[in-house]
């Protein structure tokens, strides 16, 4: 039997990954994009024909100082192994930017995007340097208003699967190792996309994001079930670009 571990700051035995609400969620951003991708119906008027180019397209976004807002990741709080004594730490996070490649499909008034994003901080423990990597696959439908115009407003609504790893941040003694988090995550952001020209998108907004972590890997490379999960949040302003062939 695999083991769970307790926030006692404490661990115990982890089961199979839940991830029930974040793959309905998915499911409901195609179907919802779908929706969004179908002519109108034959009683509307004719829909003007969208500025921006239909199609496949890739994109790059910036967010700069990006960190966690520090509930958990405080540099303060430890898991340990119920009924044993392998421990994991979390450390406190500097800010750095994060980059992000995109991948997605444009239609008149949506686009679905997948993305990979990563960054690397400098984290502390009880002032014990502490090196941390955040890396995440994203899958995200991004819905524009006002799709006939050059300047068009936009919502985001998406769902994350990160990983996040502590250089040595797992002990058992006498051995040190990485502390190799996974997760889920929801993603949402607010902002407007200015396209210079039909295939040139350029957009600014505010992203805000959930992650739950509930699951961990440390020195004796045995999966874990964290007890309670936590829950991180971070928000930031985003720089997003992209071209549609």
């Amino acid at each position: 039997m695999p083991a769970t571990w307790l926030r006692g700051k404490s661990f115990a035995a982890p089961t199979h990954m839940r991830f029930n609400f974040l793959v309905s969620s998915v499911r409901i951003l195609v179907v919802s994009l779908g929706l969004l991708g179908v002519g109108a119906p034959a009683f509307s008027q004719p829909q003007q024909p969208g500025f921006a180019k239909e199609g496949g397209f890739v994109g790059a976004a910036l967010v700069p100082g990006f960190t966690f807002d520090g509930v958990t990741f405080d540099g303060e709080t430890v898991y340990k192994e119920i009924d044993g004594e392998e421990l994991v730490f979390l450390p406190r996070l500097d800010k750095r930017n994060l980059l992000r490649g995109i991948l997605g499909y444009r239609a008149r008034q949506a686009a679905l995007e997948i993305s990979y994003e990563r960054t690397q901080h400098d984290g502390s423990f009880a002032e014990f340097p502490l090196d941390a990597t955040y890396q995440a696959v994203n899958v995200d439908g991004r819905y524009y208003f006002a799709p006939a115009s050059r300047i068009q407003p936009h919502v985001l609504v998406g769902g994350s699967f990160p990983w996040f790893t502590v250089k040595d941040g797992s002990f058992l003694d006498p051995d040190t190792g990485d502390a190799r988090f996974r997760g889920y995550g929801l993603n949402t952001e607010a902002g407007v996309t200015v396209f210079p020209t039909p295939k040139l998108g350029i957009g600014v907004g505010y992203s805000y994001r959930v992650v739950w972590f509930d699951r961990v890997t440390g020195v004796s490379d045995t999966l874990f079930e964290l007890r309670p999960r936590f829950r991180e949040t971070s928000g930031s302003v985003v720089i997003t670009g992209t071209f549609t062939f």
